[in-house]
């Protein structure tokens, strides 16, 4: 499996490409976040790439502007914790509020996820973790060698929980929870440098002070 990671937008959120090596060319894209997609859609193509899905981390419009752009240009759904529906629907009001910027509602999503769901990319499989606190439906991807942990678990610190419907308690509980991910593994987060469990167990004072409790 490849990862090809885009900056989108004003935020600097990241967003993944995901596909599988070889003949089968099957591809993910996790979390757009601006509706200025071009460069993402230009390497879809310039890698002849066939996308199934859109996977989104949460509900954050630094993390789903982009949604109906690419639903449009590729046909494919998109995935999406129910918890987090109630900013999918604020995200006209919260894009004026932070961005100052004017965008279209999105439509809802196709898929809602499920704590233990596996979806795969290619041979390439992943469960999801409901992982809130940053989020309500905030969720993690994780794979046998990666995890996507949007805007939970940054590389050396964590994501906010002074938003709406965020929760300080859901966090330690969920940090606690992706403590128990194999040291080997890799993050890719929502903002910012990937790592690995290891490493955050060492210098990520959230991740310690949750092993700690």
């Amino acid at each position: 499996m490849e990862i090809m990671p885009f900056v989108l937008g004003p935020l600097a959120s990241n967003c993944y490409v995901l596909w599988e090596t070889g003949n089968i060319r099957e591809a993910v894209i996790v979390d757009p976040g601006d509706t200025d997609v071009t460069r993402v859609l230009d390497f879809v193509t310039r890698h002849s790439l066939t996308v199934r899905a859109l996977w989104l981390t949460h509900g954050h419009l630094d993390h789903i502007m982009g949604v109906d752009v690419l639903r449009q240009s590729l046909g494919v759904p998109a995935y999406l914790h129910k918890a987090d529906l109630p900013l999918w629907e604020q995200l006209q009001a919260s894009a004026q509020t932070w961005l100052g910027r004017r965008i279209e509602a999105l439509q809802l999503p196709d898929v809602y996820w499920e704590d233990g769901d596996l979806v795969s990319v290619g041979t390439h499989d992943f469960t999801i973790w409901h992982t809130p606190g940053h989020s309500p439906g905030s969720i993690s991807l994780v794979g046998n060698e990666v995890a996507f942990t949007g805007d939970t678990l940054f590389a050396g610190t964590i994501g906010r929980t002074d938003l709406p419907l965020s929760n300080l308690q859901d966090m330690r509980s969920s940090l606690q929870r992706l403590l128990t991910l194999p040291n080997r593994l890799k993050i890719y987060p929502g903002h910012g440098l990937e790592s690995t469990v290891a490493e955050q167990k060492l210098v990520n004072p959230y991740f310690r002070e949750s092993e700690g409790s």
